[in-house]
């Protein structure tokens, strides 16, 4: 037998950079509803059929620093400035993020594609003079799929 993979070794690449720093990952998962149908006559137990899935928001845990690619992916949505002339499309602000779990060795194993996801939320973190903690924001993704691959 051999031992489960330790979740503390991954990376979260997007724009085709790995982006460092994440203390992390919460929310990849995804649920599909279970519609109960019933037919009349003999048939006493209902069916399950399989409804629509949705996929679960992801949030994103980091120490704050100078790095500011979480507060400018976030502008995105409030920005309304024109450009050549027209608007920005919709889609400006969604992305493909992809997530990477990785061996004891760094080997990526594990892959979580997620697509179009775009920046539901952000949170700043507390601020306290008499505490001795790294500040942590967090951002919160909404997305149109998670796929989980091994590699």
């Amino acid at each position: 037998m051999t031992d489960p993979y330790r979740n503390f070794k991954f990376e979260v690449e997007s724009d085709g950079f790995v982006r460092a720093g994440f203390s992390k990952v919460t929310g990849l998962g995804e649920t599909t509803e279970d519609i109960e149908y019933r037919e009349g006559g003999e048939n006493e137990t209902p069916h399950h059929l399989t409804g629509q899935t949705k996929f679960n928001d992801i949030t994103f845990e980091r120490g704050m620093s100078t790095d500011s690619d979480f507060v400018n992916w976030r502008k995105l949505i409030f920005d309304l400035s024109k450009k050549d002339g027209k608007q920005g499309s919709n889609d400006d602000y969604r992305k493909p993020i992809i997530i990477f779990l990785k061996d004891k060795s760094g080997t990526r194993i594990k892959k979580w594609s997620v697509s179009r996801a775009w920046p539901k939320e952000m949170k700043f973190p507390d601020l306290d003079s008499s505490a001795n903690e790294v500040a942590i924001e967090s951002m919160t993704l909404c997305n149109e799929g998670i796929l989980m691959q091994t590699l």
